[in-house]
């Protein structure tokens, strides 16, 4: 099974009652514009409202109800979809997440249950879950269905841009939405340059492109708490292999100089996650052979106390 143009088509259309279409800011810099995808200001405050509502708007009559895992956005995000459409929904957190996140997905009447911190360890007790429950689980990232929703943010960013993209900056964690992305992107726009961004403790994209295989990294301390999981999903392997033409690493400084940046320049909040594909364009910007990129701004869900921090220091010009 193959993930194609038509399939984030189909998806857009399904799923424009649930989702917001963000808008696109222009900012230029040096000599280049940024064209960015202000997915912060989804009613959840990221972009993964599109892909759960893909899949879950699919689900067969008489489904008992979701489970998913989650660090907090996919979370937020499946626990929004079962609140819409009046499912039960079951999810796996670690004890990491942010307390903002997991509050949220609690308000909207889903059932958390916490676990460690490793990635690894959530997907494991989310698919006992399902088998012991008989519920359907909802990936964050390796399911083509998934994909396809997140997907159908880059169909509106090339809109809104005019067709103009050079080159797309985009965070990958499991690869769900760079997958989504960089199928309607190239298809669309075959020349165009594709930039995964990845925490520099997690550099399993990078070193999976570089070695022709998944490779999987311990886990990642970074302040980027959706990017975080280890390795590139199985689904979306084939597809990100094939269709980013490189990974960048981003210090957890350089993310929080992308949320001043972002704060100061556009008004926007960011969280950490979201600001890393923002962090590279702006770092690129002075050498940048493309006049045009497209930046995806996946998140906004921000700790208040590093709101605060980043706060402070875009009020001094820091």
């Amino acid at each position: 099974m193959r993930l194609q143009l038509e399939d984030i088509e189909a998806a857009a259309a399904r799923i424009k009652p649930y989702v917001l279409r963000t808008p696109t800011l222009k900012r230029r810099v040096d000599n280049t514009t940024l064209h960015l995808k202000a997915e912060s200001l989804q009613p959840i405050g990221a972009f993964k409202l599109r892909g759960a509502f893909n899949v879950m708007t699919q689900l067969p009559p008489g489904c008992p109800g979701v489970v998913a895992h989650s660090s907090g956005n996919h979370a937020q995000a499946v626990a929004r979809a079962a609140k819409v459409l009046g499912i039960r929904a079951v999810i796996v957190m670690p004890d990491n997440a942010p307390p903002l996140k997991r509050a949220r997905t609690e308000a909207d009447g889903a059932e958390v249950i916490i676990v460690g911190p490793d990635s690894n360890e959530r997907a494991a007790r989310a698919a006992q879950i399902a088998a012991e429950q008989g519920l359907v689980p909802v990936s964050p990232y390796n399911d083509l269905g998934i994909a396809a929703g997140q997907g159908t943010a880059a169909l509106e960013l090339l809109e809104d841009s005019g067709g103009t993209l050079q080159r797309f900056y985009a965070p990958v964690s499991g690869g769900g939405l760079m997958a989504g992305c960089a199928v309607a992107l190239c298809t669309l726009t075959p020349e165009i340059e594709i930039v995964a961004v990845e925490p520099q403790t997690k550099p399993s994209l990078k070193r999976s492109l570089q070695a022709g295989e998944r490779i999987a990294v311990p886990p990642p301390p970074t302040i980027a708490d959706g990017l975080r999981v280890r390795v590139p999903g199985e689904t979306t392997w084939p597809i990100l292999q094939r269709r980013v033409t490189r990974s960048e690493l981003v210090s957890d400084e350089e993310l929080k100089e992308a949320m001043v940046w972002a704060l100061r320049e556009c008004r926007l909040v960011l969280e950490p996650s979201g600001a890393a594909s923002l962090a590279v364009a702006l770092r690129e910007c002075e050498t940048n052979s493309a006049a045009h990129v497209g930046v995806l701004l996946s998140g906004g869900n921000v700790d208040p106390n590093l709101f605060a921090e980043i706060s402070t220091r875009a009020a001094v010009g820091a």
